[in-house]
């Protein structure tokens, strides 16, 4: 061997250094030992939990904003056509939430309320409100802490822009005066209106849309309420009826889509197609998808047409308001004393639903026809006590004053 060695040109000292270095090339170094030794030590950042974990404890109960349609902790997309109605329809669940009272016969939890508008001013808003609130029979007053109005219109509206660096996406001072009065103020549903004017992406960059849609979901989230946002459909939304715009991403970021739009020939025509409303739900991660509201448009706001020999019709309200007088006039006569607040433990919708004579109507329907009756003087206000802490009740026109009753330009 050595021999071999010398006639390749080395000495005894050089295949002592040759063996030396392999030796140490085959030992593991202390960096590679450090990296492949197991630590029990969990990881920084990156929770999980074991399954095991849930034995013997309660299944969590799944929230809802409006149930099966608006689930909490997460974003749903409201969109339809330009001229359908979405925005007025979104403000009338934004103030049923306000005050706890039933939406197109659904039931929901009361809870703070921000509506973020884009494209209409604090005017407009003004007067679709004032028509909503007759509608419900509630004042301004009533919503007092519980709902509020943000115009962004002629203001930069973008929640979320181009980072500058690549595919991703920021939020801006916007985004960050949303989160941080939605926290402060215990809202618990946000309404933003719409994609159009606060996303500041590329509708067909799906990480664009999933980093938007996050973003607020992080304020649904960190709030505990729902985050509702509405869109306007693409050609192909239209016409495919998926009422999606750009991108499929949009169907599948948000855990639920709701798509308003005009019926089609075959579902109404005539004068009742006019002011019919679909409003469908499309995808439901924590409902059945499929599902349908038949809505009529009648004095500025919506409400639930009855199905009739396939057809969509709105309730005879003639017919209705007579049902409730008679109801009205009955229960005035017993001494109940109603008001036409949706707040009170006399709200007169709620007892007259337990009165014979409007049988077959819904609450939505009584609401509708006092409101009628009042606008035209066949029911009236009585204003009873003291200007400052009085009640105001609601009876015929024709009643006899009540004990105690006052002028209402007493204070009022």
């Amino acid at each position: 061997m050595s021999d071999e060695w010398t006639s390749l040109g080395k000495s005894a000292s050089d295949v002592v250094g040759i063996f030396d270095a392999a030796r140490r090339l085959a030992e593991p170094s202390s960096a590679t030992a450090q990296t492949v030794t197991r630590s029990d030590a969990p990881l920084p950042g990156w929770p999980v939990v074991c399954v095991s974990t849930f034995q013997g404890k309660p299944i969590p109960t799944r929230q809802w904003c409006l149930p099966d349609w608006v689930p909490d902790h997460v974003v749903t997309l409201l969109s339809g056509d330009g001229g359908t109605g979405k925005s007025l329809l979104a403000m009338q669940l934004a103030t049923c939430c306000a005050v706890g009272s039933p939406f197109m016969g659904m039931e929901l939890a009361r809870r703070k309320v921000l509506y973020l508008a884009a494209e209409d001013d604090i005017d407009e808003l003004h007067r679709r409100q004032q028509d909503i609130n007759q509608g419900l029979g509630i004042e301004f007053g009533d919503l007092e802490e519980q709902l509020w109005f943000r115009t962004l219109k002629g203001e930069d509206a973008l929640l979320a822009v181009s980072d500058g660096k690549g595919r991703g996406l920021k939020a801006t001072p916007t985004y960050d005066n949303l989160k941080a009065f939605c926290l402060s103020n215990g809202i618990q549903l946000v309404i933003v209106d719409t994609v159009a004017d606060t996303f500041g992406g590329l509708e067909i960059d799906r990480q664009h849309v999933t980093r938007y849609v996050r973003l607020l979901e992080i304020i649904a989230r960190e709030t505990g309420g729902a985050v509702i946002i509405l869109a306007h459909p693409g050609v192909s939304g239209l016409a495919s009826g998926s009422g999606i715009s750009g991108s499929t991403a949009w169907r599948n970021a948000v855990r639920s889509v709701v798509y308003m739009r005009r019926p089609t020939d075959e579902e109404a025509t005539g004068p009742e197609a006019r002011d019919l409303r679909i409003v469908e739900r499309l995808k439901g991660n924590f409902a059945p998808a499929g599902a349908e509201l038949r809505v009529t448009y009648w004095r500025g706001q919506f409400g639930l047409a009855d199905k009739s020999d396939g057809g969509a019709k709105a309730v005879d309200m003639i017919g209705a308001e007579v049902k409730v007088l008679a109801a009205m006039r009955r229960a005035t006569k017993q001494g109940r004393l109603m008001t036409f607040s949706p707040t009170s433990t006399a709200y007169a919708p709620k007892i007259l639903k337990a009165y014979r004579e409007v049988e077959g109507l819904k609450q939505h329907h009584i609401e509708r026809a006092i409101t009628s009756m009042l606008e035209r003087g066949e029911l009236r206000e009585a204003f009873v006590g003291r200007p400052s802490h009085g009640k105001r009740f609601v009876v015929p026109a024709d009643h006899p004053p009540l004990d105690g009753e006052r002028p209402p330009s007493g204070g009022e």
